[in-house]
Formats: C-alpha cells, sequence, structure tokens
C-alpha cells in the first residue's frame, strides 16, 4: 500500500491512526490506496490473538426513524442473539458516502459477516466487501449480481401489482409519492411501466425528501389524481391525513373514495385508522431470520425470494 500511494509505510500508519498529523494531499492518496486495495485498518488487532472470532454481525440500515425495517432487525437478533452473537447496528441515512465510511468503521471491527438493507450504494462500498472474505447478505431485494447471498422481494414486481390492481379498479390517474433510494424507483419503475402497457397516461412522481410526512404533500401538485402508490406506509397515513383535510378522505370502503391510497409495509398503525390502509405486506421477519440462516450456512439456495402480500383494506 504504501508503495501504491508513494509513501512510507510510517506515513500510512500515521494516516490509519493519526490522520489530523498528515498533510491533506498525502491522506487523500493514502486513502485511495486503501480503497483501491480494499484495505480496513483492525481497530481489534491489539486485543485479539490471531484467528480468534468475535461473534459480532455488522448489520446497515437506511434509517431507524422509520419502523419499516425493525421487524428485519429483529428476526435477525432473535435469529442470532441465542448462538451468542453480536448485533452492531449502524444508520446509512441513505447516503453513498456515509454508507461507505460505515462499512469501513464496521469492517474494521472484523465482524463474522455483514448484512444490510440493499445492495452497496457504490462500487468502492462493492469492492470493500468483496475483499472482505466473510458472509454478506444483501436484503430486502433481489439484485441480479449480488455479492454473496440475498433475501428479499423483487421490488419492480410490486410496483407492477400495485398498479395492476388499480388498474382493474377503473382508476385512470395514478400518482406515486416517495423518495428516490433504489428500492423506491424500482417499485416506481413497475408501477409506471405497467400503467402505461394498460394505456393509462403515464403516471406522476413526486420525490419526498426523506424526512417528510406524506402530509406535506401538495394536493394542488397531484390534480385530478385518482390513485396513489407510496413508496411506504408511513408515506401512505401521512398522505391519507392531507386527503381529510382537503375532504378527499371517506369513511367507508374502498369503492367510495374520491383517491385510492396503497402503502407498503403493513405497519400496525395502518390498521387501525380509518379508513384502514390497503398495503403490500412484506415479510420483515422472515427477511431478517432468512438473512441469518444464510449468514451462518452455505447450504441451499444463497438467492432467497420471501415475496410480498397485497393486503385490500378501506384505503384503496
Amino acid at each position: 500500500m504504501a508503495k501504491l500511494a508513494g509513501v512510507s509505510s510510517i506515513t500510512v500508519s500515521r494516516v490509519v491512526r493519526l490522520p489530523n498529523l498528515v498533510a491533506p494531499e498525502t491522506r487523500t492518496r493514502v486513502e485511495a490506496a486503501m480503497r483501491e486495495l480494499g484495505y480496513v485498518p483492525n481497530q481489534l488487532a491489539g486485543a485479539l490473538a490471531s484467528g480468534a472470532r468475535t461473534r459480532s454481525v455488522g448489520v446497515l440500515v437506511p434509517t431507524i426513524a422509520n419502523s419499516i425495517f425493525a421487524d428485519t432487525v429483529q428476526g435477525l437478533s432473535d435469529e442470532l442473539e441465542p448462538l451468542g452473537y453480536t448485533v452492531l447496528l449502524a444508520q446509512t441515512h441513505y447516503e453513498p458516502m456515509r454508507e461507505n465510511r460505515v462499512l469501513a468503521a464496521l469492517l474494521s471491527r472484523r465482524p463474522e459477516a455483514i448484512i444490510m438493507v440493499g445492495s452497496p450504494a457504490t462500487e468502492d462500498g462493492a469492492h470493500l466487501l468483496r475483499r472482505a472474505g466473510i458472509p454478506i447478505v444483501e436484503t430486502w431485494e433481489m439484485p441480479e449480481a449480488p455479492i454473496d447471498a440475498v433475501a428479499g422481494f423483487d421490488n419492480y414486481e410490486a410496483g407492477c401489482t400495485v398498479a395492476r390492481y388499480l388498474v382493474a379498479q377503473g382508476r385512470q390517474s395514478l400518482a406515486f409519492i416517495g423518495g428516490d433510494d433504489p428500492r423506491a424507483t424500482q417499485r416506481w419503475n413497475g408501477f409506471s411501466d405497467t400503467a402505461r402497457q394498460a394505456g393509462l397516461q403515464p403516471p406522476r412522481r413526486l420525490f419526498l425528501d426523506r424526512h417528510a410526512s406524506g402530509s406535506l404533500v401538495a394536493l394542488p401538485d397531484l390534480p385530478g389524481v385518482d390513485a396513489v402508490f407510496a413508496a411506504n406506509d408511513a408515506l401512505a397515513i401521512g398522505f391519507m391525513s392531507a386527503l381529510r383535510g382537503a375532504g378527499l378522505l371517506r369513511n367507508g370502503p374502498a369503492s367510495v373514495q374520491p383517491v385510492a391510497v396503497i402503502g407498503l409495509g403493513d405497519l400496525e398503525m395502518g390498521r387501525l385508522i380509518a379508513p384502514s390502509l390497503s398495503t403490500l405486506r412484506v415479510h420483515g421477519d422472515a427477511i431478517g431470520r432468512t438473512a441469518a440462516k444464510l449468514m451462518l450456512t452455505r447450504d441451499g439456495p444463497r438467492h432467497v425470494d420471501l415475496g410480498f402480500e397485497l393486503v385490500l383494506r378501506d384505503s384503496g
């Protein structure tokens, strides 16, 4: 690494241990060499004997602010903790560079596996994981070229399923609300493609900041819309609040709703509100448990599609 960066081994050591004492240009060269070689400093080197097991698993989720991923973490923990593993949970906030830093920090603690919601956001992140030499499980989607193992569902088909249902109900003007993360984008693509194939006008896509509530959607931005697919239940519930404020929500079955609303995640709150929320039920607990099993053994299929269910209630 020192040779690749054109510096001494002492300088490399300083970049790892005391980066503030190294000139920025030199530090940049050394860090670039680290990325190219997939090098991650071992923060446990002084504490562990060679070959010792850490009994830890790194888990990356986009956020803990939205409970949509809680079932997956719970299922994973329920499988691993009785076996003596510690789950190291970290958030990426949907930010690629933060994800890379978090991955490097987790790998520096020599976990026995990395389990993440989604796939690496950058090639640098993917490179780190490929070089780690440990089980890697990507969840909540079905990537075409996974690093190792997968436990999830087809987000594109999820969007197709919602659009097919809404078209069959006679809805004519569709919209999608959500962020621009890869999984939401896959749902949007399936939703939009299916609506177009059915002869409808292209659906509208309204981007929301990942921290925003669906209640912030300005209804004038969606004139004439009679059906909305929200990227998750939290956004759907917020949007229903906005509909109620505009007098466009009925306490009755889906057939009387001026605007149908369907979410994703099957949160408990969606079952309790009136009208109750139609949603795509994702088996989050099963995703977590399956990810744990894929980490623990290489027997059987490495790519497991756990599917989803369209749960129809009063909102759409």
